[in-house]
């Protein structure tokens, strides 16, 4: 079995901003390490992560440089055991 996590939305324009999302995934659907994807930025400006936690949590992270306010999007997939 796979889960699919999707992400669609803005951040703060500073260079470390993030959003954790609301919802944690149940045990089940955890994975057993942290997975981590690229997410596309519109404009192109800077690197973003979509990081999916071990404890179920889910955010998107700018990565530095000089931040960017712009839409996202971005998947990442992974295993479950």
């Amino acid at each position: 079995m796979m889960m699919l996590v999707k992400y669609s939305g803005s951040l703060a324009g500073d260079s470390w901003s993030s959003a954790q999302c609301e919802y944690v995934l149940p045990v089940e659907l955890r994975p057993p390490v942290e997975v981590n994807a690229t997410v596309c930025v519109s404009n192109g400006q800077t690197a973003r992560m979509l990081v999916v936690n071990p404890n179920g949590t889910i955010r998107c992270a700018n990565m530095g440089a000089a931040g960017s306010n712009q839409g996202c999007v971005g998947s990442l997939c992974y295993p479950i055991p």
